[in-house]
């Protein structure tokens, strides 16, 4: 990923969940169907000392966990250990 997120007036910061649904290898009207059930978890954290400026993004599926870091620049770098797991059975075929 190689998006600049800018941070906002109140530093949130914001992830398109279609960038989300792409990590997780999932189809993005299916992912987003699952983030309004409450189906996608996410936690932000914030730096402090000498990561002031980073945050640490990351989402909970189904088991599987996807950790974004958001560098002080607004790059946004996966920090996880190889692919996400393999995908769910969305009942396509």
């Amino acid at each position: 990923m190689t998006d600049l997120i800018p941070l906002s007036a109140t530093e949130d910061v914001e992830v398109d969940g279609a960038q989300i649904a792409q990590a997780f290898h999932v189809p993005v009207p299916f992912f987003m169907a699952e983030m309004r059930r409450g189906n996608v978890r996410g936690t932000v954290e914030r730096g402090a000392g000498e990561d002031a400026g980073r945050h640490r993004l990351i989402f909970r599926y189904r088991g599987r966990k996807l950790v974004i870091l958001r560098q002080p620049d607004g790059r946004l770098v996966i920090d996880a250990p190889g692919d996400p797991a393999s995908p769910p059975d969305t009942g396509g075929s």
